[in-house]
Formats: structure tokens, C-alpha cells, sequence
């Protein structure tokens, strides 16, 4: 029996028709109630896919190749764009981003007699096929338009073989990278490789150092340094650490310095895996805010330090899956050059983890390696092996203090350091390892054993020059 029908007026007597009749007709709309929520929460199950349209807008009406970027060489002409997220959801008619997915278009044409073949792993090893990228965005229970998207993205797929006198076109499908993107570019043929780079910036994403004002900063006064001796002193001026906003206080190590003009600095950083960091808002603060309970956020905003009065120019970071592991790296354009070359100062600490802390006004902060010179010998491999680095060198300044006697940051989190800054000079050419020179200055050792190090690392050096000199003779 319902239970509508077997309502009550009291104890013993059942009640009137009139209620038994309302109660009867209340079920019935109930039931109804009852198939419509199922209905809904079927929809619901089967995801808002199933509803949504496929129909990408034909690509020369998408203006995305008005950032295209040319580079010819030996016969080969290479272009490329990287379409924004809308860009490319216009274009495959699904919101490729959300699936971490990110296009990249190439216009390749071959004006020499040699064939070549595009080695798609050389752009991303972990690459996704136009099949994949297009099984990853499949609606749910429409297999008709499951196909029409497989035959699009196939259509607009990259062909690898370019043979003599061909001209190509197509996308191929690399993971998302917000912010600067670096396009390396590989093309093998019969005994050769020709090797494109380019650095694409992707609309869409607001970095930190888009919020300064480069050019009031170019305009101070600078002193140009032409001799090693003369720079030296200079970087001996330097204060040991940051601060806080009103200049008080002793934050993390100064303990980087790098030369080499904005271009070249920002190619090497994204060139050794740094990605940028996104400019503090409420969207990147509430992405940050969801990181710290799983997932990844490789952009995360960070913290203001303070050098010369002002905060960071710019922050770069290495994450790891999690946000409570990175490398934070933080520059400051400085009023000194090098040789007509800017020059950075900078700190660079690894974050190991979070905990809980009065000083912040979020009450949570980031454990540092107290270790900090592990960090910023990271930096210095991360170059050489980007063949960014065209040499390097050390200079005492930081001050020297032990786990026994630490230095203390803002947060008063111990660290301990040798006391000297890492001087790195990059280079716009590539530069293998083998050929990286050295500023011979200090090694930490004193003054006697600094001078026989350097000695025997100028007459390494020399050697391995006239070696490598001698093997390209014989080569010719």
C-alpha cells in the first residue's frame, strides 16, 4: 500500500476521502518527480559531451599564424605558430588544453635535392598522435561525430617525409606548456641533421615580469665593467641577501649571477626546463590554493624578495609533480654590465616541502634544502647541458656558515652555504660541454690553492683545445 494512502487522522480512524484523494494524487506527481530526477542524473552521468557541438572553423579564418616564426638554412625553410587555447579549440572543434594537449602548426619546405624526415621526438619525446589527441576528446555515445573528429585531426596531422622540392603543412601534437614554448625543430637526412629553434610566446598566459616596467628599468644609468678585475670588485659590493619591502632584514641568498642579455637568458632558462610564473591573481591564486591538496601547478606565483628596493624582476621554477617541491629561481636586472652584456643577480633555493608558520600571513610557507649551495650548483649542470653556458665561475660574497652556525631567512628557516655567488656567462650560440670556459677566480680554497687550480685548469683547457684542434685537421 502507498504510503500516501494510508495516512492517519488519528490513532484508529482512517482519514476522509479528501485526503485519501490528495494523497494519491501527491504520489503520482512524486513518481513523475521520480523519472525526471533519474532522467537528469543519467544526463549528468553521461557528461556535458554529450551535448556539445563539433564544428572547428576552418583554419585560415583562425589568425593564429600571425605569430608565425621563419628560419631558413642548406635549402630548408622551417615556419611555425603556437595557437592560443581558444585558438586551437577554434580550429579542432574540441578544447585540446583541457586534455593537456597542445598543437603546434609547421610550414616546412624543401628547396634542396637531399630528402629529410621530421623527428617528431626531438620536438616532444612524448608527443601524441592526431588518432590519440583526437580518442582523448571523443564525445560520449556519438560515434558519427567521433569519426568526423578523427578524419579533422588526421587531415590537419604533420606528414613526416619531405622530400626534395616539397612543401608542407600540418600541426603536430605536443604536451601543454603555458608561457614561453621552445620548438626544436629536427630534420635527419642521408648522413645530416639541420636543427631549428624557436621560442614561441602563447597568448593567454600573464607572467610576472609582464607587470614590469622594462623600459624605465633600461633607462638608469648603468656602468659598463671591461675587465674581469673591475667586475669582480664590483660583484664584491653586492649585499649577502635579500630583504624585506623597506630593505630590513635578511632573506635568502644572492648567490647567482648571470651574463647575457634578456633574450639569451630567458632562451637558456626555458631551454634547461624552467617555466615561468604566472602573475598573482585570483585565479592563479586559487590554482595554487588546489595544488597544495594534489595536483600540479608548474606557474604558481611566488613571493616577493627585495634587492636594490624592489622585488624580483622576474621568477622562474623547476616543479616537480607536486607544488611543495621546485627550484625557485628569482632575478633582478641589475645597473651593471659585462662587456656591453646584462647582468643578473639572483637567488635560487629548492623548495622540499610546506609547513605551518605564523610569519606568513597564509600561515603556510615553503621548507627550503638548507644546503643552498646543492641548488645553485643545479643551475650551473642545467646550462652546461642546455649548451647554454659559456663559462663560469666563483666569487666569494654571501658569507660562509655552517649547519652548526646557520644563517637564518625571513621565515627563520636555517641555511648554510661555502659564502660564494655562481658567476655564469651564456652564450646565444650552442656550446657543448666539453668546450665551456672557466672565469678563473675562486674556488673556495684560499689564495695559494685558488691560483694552482686555476693554473691547472687554464693548462687542461689548452690541451683539450689543441686536442680537439688536431682531430678536426685530421677530419678535413
Amino acid at each position: 500500500m502507498n504510503q500516501f494512502t494510508s495516512i492517519s487522522c488519528g490513532d484508529q480512524a482512517p482519514c476522509s476521502p479528501f485526503y485519501r484523494q490528495n494523497g494519491q494524487r501527491l504520489a503520482g506527481h512524486l513518481r513523475q518527480l521520480g523519472w525526471i530526477s533519474a532522467t537528469l542524473l543519467a544526463l549528468a552521468m553521461l557528461g556535458c559531451s554529450t551535448f556539445s557541438s563539433f564544428e572547428p572553423t576552418p583554419i585560415d579564418d583562425v589568425p593564429f599564424r600571425e605569430r608565425m616564426k621563419e628560419k631558413t638554412q642548406n635549402g630548408l625553410t622551417v615556419s611555425t605558430a603556437v595557437p592560443s587555447r581558444e585558438e586551437a579549440k577554434a580550429i579542432f572543434g574540441v578544447d585540446l588544453a583541457k586534455k593537456h594537449i597542445q598543437p603546434v602548426w609547421f610550414e616546412l619546405q624543401n628547396d634542396s635535392q637531399i630528402p629529410y624526415a621530421f623527428l617528431l621526438s626531438a620536438l616532444d619525446p612524448n608527443y601524441f598522435s592526431a588518432h590519440e589527441a583526437a580518442y582523448r576528446s571523443h564525445f560520449r555515445w556519438r560515434p558519427g561525430t567521433n569519426r568526423k573528429m578523427d578524419a579533422h585531426f588526421d587531415s590537419l596531422q604533420l606528414e613526416g617525409l619531405l622530400l626534395p622540392g616539397q612543401r608542407k603543412t600540418g600541426f603536430v601534437f605536443t604536451n601543454l606548456k603555458l608561457g614561453t614554448k621552445e620548438v626544436r625543430v629536427s630534420l635527419f637526412g642521408p648522413g645530416r641533421i639541420e636543427n631549428f629553434e624557436f621560442y614561441a610566446s602563447v597568448p593567454g598566459f600573464r607572467a610576472d615580469y609582464h607587470e614590469v616596467d622594462w623600459k624605465a628599468l633600461y633607462a638608469r644609468e648603468t656602468t659598463d665593467y671591461t675587465t674581469e678585475a673591475a667586475f669582480r670588485e664590483a660583484l664584491a659590493e653586492l649585499p649577502c641577501c635579500t630583504t624585506r619591502k623597506n630593505g630590513k632584514g635578511q632573506g635568502d641568498p644572492l648567490n647567482l649571477v648571470i651574463i647575457g642579455d634578456a633574450e639569451v637568458v630567458g632562451a637558456a632558462l626555458v631551454r634547461s626546463g624552467w617555466d615561468e610564473t604566472e602573475k598573482l591573481s585570483a585565479a592563479s591564486a586559487w590554482r595554487t590554493f588546489k595544488a597544495f591538496f594534489g595536483g600540479q601547478y608548474k606557474y604558481s606565483p611566488m613571493s616577493s624578495l627585495y634587492f636594490e628596493g624592489r622585488s624580483q624582476d622576474a621568477g622562474f621554477q623547476r616543479a616537480r609533480d607536486t607544488i611543495h617541491q621546485r627550484n625557485h629561481m628569482r632575478l633582478w636586472l641589475s645597473t651593471m654590465t659585462f662587456q656591453g652584456q646584462s647582468v643578473w643577480v639572483g637567488t635560487v633555493t629548492r623548495d622540499i616541502g610546506v609547513y605551518f608558520t605564523w610569519r606568513a600571513w597564509n600561515l603556510t610557507t615553503h621548507a627550503i634544502d638548507p644546503y643552498v649551495d646543492e641548488a645553485r650548483g643545479s643551475v650551473r649542470e642545467e646550462f652546461s647541458s642546455a649548451q647554454a653556458l659559456s663559462r663560469f665561475g666563483y666569487i666569494s660574497g654571501v658569507g660562509p656558515a655552517t649547519q652548526e652556525d646557520p644563517h637564518r631567512n625571513l621565515m627563520n628557516a636555517p641555511w648554510w652555504t661555502d659564502g660564494d655567488r655562481l658567476v655564469l656567462q651564456l652564450s646565444p650560440e650552442e656550446v657543448p660541454m666539453d668546450q665551456i670556459d672557466f672565469l678563473y677566480w675562486e674556488w673556495g680554497a684560499g689564495p695559494e690553492q685558488d691560483r694552482f687550480i686555476n693554473e691547472a685548469l687554464k693548462r687542461a683547457r689548452k690541451k683539450g683545445l689543441e686536442k680537439t684542434e688536431k682531430a678536426d685537421e685530421e677530419g678535413r
